[in-house]
């Protein structure tokens, strides 16, 4: 009943992250206009929600270990809600850029936060809770661009999506005071058993925030352009355009909640080479070949079923790799991704505006390709070095 809560919480909060986080791709046309900015700034205020991820994700690993967990994840969520908030009341560029960073900074701090308590809490492989956890992700996900699709199609209220998920992010407090006992008795057991940082980084920690970051940063960038992609290259009003990132994340939802069992199955590598190999071929059809409403959902809906259980996978080979050190280990992944993200939006955003978005959209194949041959060079035997 413990973990079950736990898991609740977890679930609920994943939720309103990825609707609040995907809510803003869809969105990217009407705030260009709204506040006369262009792809190059869009693109840098992404980058900076990513080093405000990387700045949560650091501090909040080492608060993990170090505070009161139940004060820490309590602080996650209130940072997280407010950076909501900022954005549902934002009359400016800069309160844009000032609430995306917050949320992103809450975000990265649950983020880190919640698969510590997974981890510290029961005995077991922990690759399918997390693929359970981050298809929570997916349904916030696939369900924001299409209340902004009708919203935008109906009226200029636009900003009342970021007023749903303010809402939606004050639920999970209800049941953390409820968990408040049970965290901070999972938690001293855990310290009970800290041992030396020095081992915690080496090659096979490395290899694997390599290939992590690699894939944040096709699969948040595939999210957050897709509907620019769809705008500007095929023509799509902003309306429709908007819905896209549903199909993706509805696919990314299917594939965390089917494939829960198969890394654990089938072998951590051989899944990863397999999902990485048609996330790729998916990926690049959708570039090429969206000529219309149909084939392009279709398209994208494979790209994000292949994309769903890679980030799950191999955040779970991290919590199953410490017994010690885990929130230490898990923020050092997160942030070192959230730096390879926020460069890839950068970029992505750069490319989009001197040469157009479709460009940008090749630089995301690129991080597929680059993923992938990480993948293919990695000794599987590394995964399950214990420190």
């Amino acid at each position: 009943m413990k973990e079950k809560l736990i898991n609740l919480y977890g679930f609920l909060n994943f939720f309103t992250f990825g609707f609040v986080l995907v809510l803003i791709g869809p969105l990217i046309p009407v705030i260009e206009k709204g506040f006369s900015i262009n792809h190059s700034l869009i693109g840098l205020s992404l980058s900076l929600g990513s080093v405000s991820f990387l700045i949560g994700s650091l501090v909040f690993g080492f608060l993990l270990e170090k505070f009161n967990t139940f004060n820490v994840v309590l602080t996650a969520g209130v940072i997280f809600s407010f950076g909501v908030f900022i954005l549902f009341i934002m009359n400016s560029f800069t309160l844009f850029v000032f609430g995306n960073f917050m949320m992103n900074f809450g975000g990265a701090a649950l983020e880190v936060s919640i698969p510590f308590l997974i981890g510290v809490s029961g005995t077991g492989k922990k690759a399918k809770k997390l693929n359970f956890l981050h298809s929570a992700f997916a349904i916030g996900a696939v369900i924001s661009p299409i209340v902004s699709s009708f919203i935008l199609r109906f009226t200029n209220l636009w900003r009342t999506t970021f007023a749903i998920g303010f809402i939606t992010s004050l639920l999970p407090f209800i049941f953390l005071f409820l968990i408040k006992n049970t965290i901070n008795e999972f938690h001293s057991e855990y310290v009970k058993e800290q041992i030396s940082f020095k081992n915690l980084i080496n090659f096979s920690l490395v290899i694997l925030i390599l290939a992590l970051s690699l894939y944040v940063s096709y699969e948040m960038n595939f999210s957050s352009w897709i509907s620019v992609f769809l705008h500007e290259v095929r023509s799509y009003s902003v309306s429709r355009s908007a819905i896209f990132p549903s199909f993706l994340w509805l696919g990314l939802f299917i594939g965390r909640l089917f494939f829960a069992k198969m890394p654990e199955k089938f072998g951590y590598k051989k899944w990863l080479l397999f999902v990485i190999s048609f996330s790729l071929i998916c990926s690049s059809l959708s570039v090429f070949l969206s000529i219309n409403f149909f084939i392009s959902s279709i398209l994208i809906f494979f790209t994000g079923l292949f994309y769903a259980t890679t980030y799950p996978t191999i955040q779970a080979t991290i919590i199953e790799k410490y017994k010690s050190n885990k929130g230490i280990a898990l923020s050092l992944a997160s942030s070192i991704t959230s730096l390879f993200s926020g460069g890839a939006s950068y970029l992505i955003g750069l490319l989009g505006q001197y040469f157009g978005i479709f460009f940008g959209f090749l630089l995301i194949l690129i991080f597929n390709i680059l993923e992938l041959m990480i993948i293919i060079i990695f000794k599987e035997n590394q995964i399950f070095i214990e420190c």
